[in-house]
């Protein structure tokens, strides 16, 4: 693990959520430097922020090496993932730094999940889907400390504010997948997948059944062998039948984002039959995605992770959601 410094490299910068982390980072005074492919885009954000910048396709392990040479930590917020994630985790292996990323695709999260061993080699924490998937593992973890020994869990997103590019495209990766559950242990294809209704506090919500990653990521952080995750919006690209980048929205105006909010509501049943239920009232998803993984990346630069593949929840349980500003947890 490089401890030489104590600073962040934050990967795809210059996209919609990546300036947003930057900001984020800046914000909180944060020790780091940006990056990504393109020249100009990139120049004029490093200006902007006044931080040190680097440019570097994805594929250039050279790049890697001269760009994480004095960090600490990466943010990998180039998408879609399924690109980016496999690169951007080898490098930090090659150089010992620790590794996180706001994917929502599951393939990615299960890519983490395989490089425990050489994470756990190099001494480096490796947390994919570090974004909105803080506060629902948080809101998972609460919930199982309820009950005598979980066994199921339901989640279900209500989203609010709009879907960026990036996200589009995940999306349809995400679609691909087919709806997907965890059942006694194993993933598997939801062969009569049904709509279900969840509490949000102001308003019951109709959601569809989609996975979200969670099967993965909180079956890390609680083990509950029955998962089954709903949102309450078709994924966008199952709408969007020409899916070239170009022809594309870039995302949400701060304005939209500030106008609405998120929400994540959960459901547990202990093996007596008990059943616990709470919701996650949270700013929009393009502005809780960025506090939430400068929040994962702020404690890995205070010393707090660790090693080997982790989920939010595994390496910080329900305590991370006190770095989150204006994010409130009710039980029901």
């Amino acid at each position: 693990m490089n401890t030489t410094k104590n600073k962040l490299l934050i990967y795809g910068a210059t996209g919609y959520t990546g300036k947003i982390i930057a900001a984020r980072a800046k914000e909180l005074n944060l020790d780091f430097e940006i990056a990504a492919r393109e020249d100009d885009k990139i120049k004029i954000l490093a200006k902007e922020l006044n931080v040190p910048f680097h440019i570097f396709n994805v594929e250039d392990e050279k790049g890697w090496e001269q760009s994480l040479t004095d960090k600490f930590v990466l943010i990998n917020a180039a998408g879609p993932f399924q690109f980016t994630a496999k690169q951007a985790m080898n490098a930090c292996l090659r150089a010992g730094v620790h590794y996180l990323d706001i994917s929502a695709e599951l393939e990615t999260y299960q890519l983490a999940e395989s490089l425990d061993k050489e994470a756990k080699s190099v001494g480096i924490q490796l947390i994919s889907g570090a974004g909105l998937f803080v506060s629902y593992d948080a809101l998972a973890v609460h919930l199982s400390k309820l009950v005598e020994d979980p066994q199921e869990l339901k989640v279900g997103f209500r989203h609010y504010g709009g879907f960026s590019k990036g996200s589009i495209l995940s999306s349809k990766n995400i679609a691909d997948l087919g709806i997907l559950v965890r059942k006694n242990g194993e993933i598997k294809e939801n062969p009569n997948p049904e709509l279900k209704v969840f509490s949000f506090g102001d308003e019951a919500v109709e959601c569809l059944p989609t996975p979200l990653g969670g099967i993965v990521l909180t079956y890390k952080s609680t083990g509950i062998p029955n998962i089954e995750e709903y949102f309450s919006l078709k994924l966008p690209a199952l709408g969007m039948p020409d899916l070239k980048a170009e022809n594309l929205p870039d995302g949400p105006s701060e304005e939209e984002r500030a106008s609405g909010r998120n929400g994540l509501s959960a459901e547990i049943t202990g093996k007596d039959g008990k059943v616990v239920k709470a919701y996650i009232d949270a700013p929009s998803g393009y502005t809780l995605t960025p506090i939430s993984v400068v929040a994962v990346a702020n404690r890995i630069l205070n010393n707090d992770f660790k090693i080997g593949y982790q989920s939010p929840g595994s390496a910080y349980g329900e305590e991370i959601l006190n770095d989150i500003p204006n994010l409130y947890l009710y039980d029901l």
